[in-house]
């Protein structure tokens, strides 16, 4: 679900309304509202209940009205209009393409980048203001976001098909422009073929680490006609790869009304059968823990004989 369509209630203080104002600034100065913009606020107990993305949305939200006319939600605030994972940090202040910014400003809340959007903004607006379109807003982070964070981001519209990568191929600035390098590492792990964020981390962390060439849930056959699919195969290291997320043993979607320790034992028999492969040399399992860090997954890949 889009985390903007259950923000809270933006509380306003009002010109003309100097009563609100004093009560909006009594219950701020008693802790019960959170400032967002001065005499913009929200109540302690909606913003607790907010994930980081909530909290940058509803700042999106406060700012909205005082943007000046042809702004367009872009950058880290478009992607999260747009429903997209964000790995990591998330910025507090809000960005938005403004033409009438002469040079990148830093104002109270808001970030504002020169110019228009590139492409017609996307159709659904957030509260009036317009959104830059997907195909804009993914080649804004593969040119500019951490890599990581870019590849999980547009890997998410990638996989629900609401973008396809050639056409990101066509869209992205080409050597030597600014930003080429970044998308083109970013269009280097992206893959339909993703399952989860989980699996998109993955793989931006393997391009990083300059890992050989794999395939996104290959199958292996084996000879009662059963057939295992694992998220990465790695053909020439003669490596399987499971992103190992805690999801599949405790989401009741993923778990089916099965027991988490038949799924666990159901697991362990499937990789026993993959190893028991000839061309199958090593089974490694990551995880999240695993992926924050790079080294942490070199050390991993290390000490399985995988040398990076």
């Amino acid at each position: 679900m889009h985390e903007h369509r259950r923000l809270p209630t933006i509380l306003r203080a009002a010109h003309g309304d100097p009563a609100r104002t004093r009560a909006l600034q009594r219950h701020h100065a008693a802790g019960r509202l959170v400032r967002l913009l001065p005499s913009v606020f929200v109540a302690i107990e909606d913003w607790e209940h907010l994930s980081p993305a909530g909290r940058h949305l509803a700042r999106a939200r406060a700012a909205a009205p005082t943007l000046r006319p042809g702004s367009v939600f872009s950058d880290v605030t478009a992607a999260l209009i747009h429903g997209w994972p964000w790995i990591g940090r998330v910025d507090e202040r809000v960005h938005v393409l403004d033409p009438a910014a002469p040079v990148i400003q830093h104002r109270v809340g808001v970030i504002r980048h020169p110019g228009t959007p590139r492409h017609d903004p996307s159709d659904a607006a957030f509260d009036g203001v317009p959104v830059t379109s997907l195909l804009e807003t993914a080649v804004t982070l593969m040119t500019t976001a951490e890599h990581h964070v870019a590849v999980a981001a547009v890997d998410a519209a990638v996989r629900s098909d609401d973008l396809r990568t050639e056409r990101h191929r066509a869209a992205v600035p080409l050597r030597p422009a600014r930003g080429s390098a970044r998308a083109a590492a970013v269009l280097q792990a992206l893959d339909p073929l993703h399952e989860s964020v989980g699996e998109s981390f993955a793989s931006a962390r393997f391009v990083e680490l300059g890992l050989p060439a794999w395939t996104s849930q290959a199958q292996f056959r084996h000879r009662d006609g059963s057939v295992d699919r694992v998220d990465f195969w790695f053909p020439s290291l003669g490596v399987v790869i499971e992103f190992d997320g805690r999801q599949k043993y405790v989401d009741p979607s993923m778990l089916q009304g099965r027991d988490p320790a038949d799924v666990l034992w159901a697991e362990k028999r499937r990789e026993d059968r993959i190893r028991a492969l000839p061309a199958v040399r090593s089974v490694i399992r990551v995880t999240w823990w695993h992926l924050v860090e790079p080294d942490r997954l070199r050390a991993l890949f290390r000490a399985h004989g995988v040398l990076v």
